[in-house]
């Protein structure tokens, strides 16, 4: 079966993405995101492996799992997420740790199994992965190595629940996620590029490291191998939440 699925954000979701990337990229995701246009993201593997037998360092800094009765600690947040998303992800079907400096929250490390909306018919995750969902520190304290305390703190959750890898996606224009990747050593796979118009959507993968297997689902992958070098289109599918 195939349908159109938009993932619309709510109005809440838009002022907040205004106020962070200002109008003229709103205007540009809003094409290129729902209506018309191409997204270039970067996939990226990150073993939980490497931090088996590390020590976190606290420096004065509270670092465990998020409840909703941390919500009116996390002001920082705000500025990045809007409250119902920071509630939905103290569900227990993500992993959400957060740092707090002197009772107030200052960064976090949010996974779950469910892959961000615009991948969703593009990517699925094996049995030994978890997804990044969003990472976050307060610009007052960056470059003080907090996300990888955080990375740190929640791996023996993850590898307890039989998780060995982390998958991510970010854009190519996010300069400081990309930055971040290379500061915890994190390799980044391959390039995906999402093409729409309307409900179509078309996918481009180019491997970065061709030894390594991308997690994209069977019908892209397909595709992908049908066509080498040309973009193929995909109807996108409704999934259960």
């Amino acid at each position: 079966m195939t349908t159109t699925s938009f993932n619309l954000p709510s109005a809440g979701e838009v002022a907040i993405y205004l106020r962070s990337h200002g109008l003229r990229r709103a205007v540009a995701k809003l094409f290129s995101g729902y209506l018309a246009g191409r997204e270039h993201w970067y996939l990226t593997i990150e073993d939980l492996g490497h931090w088996i037998g590390a020590h976190v360092e606290p420096d004065g800094l509270e670092i465990r799992r998020a409840t909703r009765a941390d919500l009116p600690r996390m002001d920082s947040f705000m500025a990045r997420q809007h409250p119902n998303t920071l509630s939905a992800w103290c569900r227990d079907d993500h992993v959400f740790f957060i740092a707090l400096a002197q009772g107030r929250a200052v960064s976090y490390r949010c996974l779950s199994r469910v892959v961000h909306p615009a991948v969703q018919g593009a990517i699925t995750l094996g049995a030994h992965q978890t997804y990044m969902v969003d990472e976050f520190t307060d610009p007052a304290f960056r470059r003080r190595g907090i996300t990888r305390r955080l990375a740190i703190a929640t791996n023996p959750a993850l590898m307890a629940a039989g998780i060995r890898e982390v998958v991510g996606i970010h854009r190519t224009d996010n300069r400081d996620t990309i930055a971040a990747t290379r500061a915890k050593n994190i390799v980044t796979i391959g390039r995906l590029t999402i093409t729409r118009l309307g409900p179509r959507l078309w996918y481009r993968y180019e491997a970065f490291m061709p030894e390594t297997d991308a997690p994209l689902t069977p019908s892209v992958r397909r595709a992908i191998a049908a066509d080498a070098g040309t973009v193929t289109a995909v109807e996108p599918t409704v999934r259960a939440a």
